[in-house]
């Protein structure tokens, strides 16, 4: 799990410094010399900025969703110890008095 978790993360910081490649790059590009040229590498620009952008929110959320439920798995495995000893704790007070 800590491998995928891992993974992920790496994942997330690539596309976050492509990210930032890329914005970086259209800020820095505004020498080109026809408009049209420009036009248009800034709209591809923004496309794909705006794909890594939705991308790198599915992986948020992906990644929230599997902390949320690890915490309740964590969480059901207390609750089952508490119930388990309780249980255990009731059984064997009645059976001693």
């Amino acid at each position: 799990m800590t491998s995928k978790d891992e993974f992920s993360r790496d994942r997330v910081a690539i596309r976050c410094a492509r990210a930032t490649m890329l914005l970086y790059s259209l800020a820095s590009s505004r020498k080109i010399d026809t408009a049209g040229e420009e036009e248009e590498e800034g709209e591809t620009r923004r496309e794909e900025i705006e794909e890594l952008k939705r991308k790198l929110n599915m992986e948020k959320k992906k990644t929230n969703r599997i902390k949320l439920c690890g915490l309740m798995e964590l969480l059901l495995h207390v609750l089952v110890v508490l119930l388990l000893s309780t249980f255990f704790l009731v059984f064997f007070f009645l059976r001693s008095t």
